[in-house]
């Protein structure tokens, strides 16, 4: 299965979309909140399949902190990140995780890009679409094959 992973667009259309075509063809996409309406207006010209969680900044809508996925056998927690204080690092995270028993984890909120692997768990965060704080906007592809190996493959956009 091959998954797209975006966060923070920040209702930046454009961005968004750019991001989804730079991913290739894909099998489905995960938003992970600050603005996750945005997937479903862009999505009407994919008709893809979408998971999301709701972030700090998605006001007036169904509140949806986080969820956890089973594909391929891989459990994945999703989720945006402010709640588990991902700008002072991932320990809140990592203990979320072995409670899901999750094996990857997807998470926003910092608007930096991130791969990380703590004692066999998988953090991915795919930066921001839109916002980035660090160099260029940012996305992800996850791809998990019928056996249950993981590969990421961390993208950076252009303006």
């Amino acid at each position: 299965m091959r998954i797209g992973v975006v966060s923070d667009s920040h209702r930046d259309l454009y961005m968004l979309d750019k991001a989804i075509k730079s991913m290739g063809k894909l099998d489905l996409v995960i938003h992970l909140g600050d603005e996750y309406r945005d997937i479903i207006k862009v999505n009407e010209k994919y008709k893809l399949p979408v998971e999301y969680v709701s972030g700090n900044n998605d006001f007036g809508v169904e509140r949806i902190p986080e969820k956890v996925l089973s594909i391929n056998g891989k459990k994945i927690f999703i989720t945006h990140g402010h709640r588990y204080n991902v700008y002072f690092g991932l320990e809140s995270l990592y203990f979320k995780a072995l409670e899901a028993g999750a094996e990857l984890v997807l998470y926003g909120h910092t608007h930096v890009q991130d791969i990380n692997n703590r004692k066999n768990i998988f953090f991915l965060n795919p930066g921001s679409v839109s916002r980035p704080r660090d160099t260029k906007p940012g996305c992800a592809v996850v791809d998990i094959n019928d056996t249950g190996d993981i590969d990421f493959n961390l993208i950076r956009l252009e303006y």
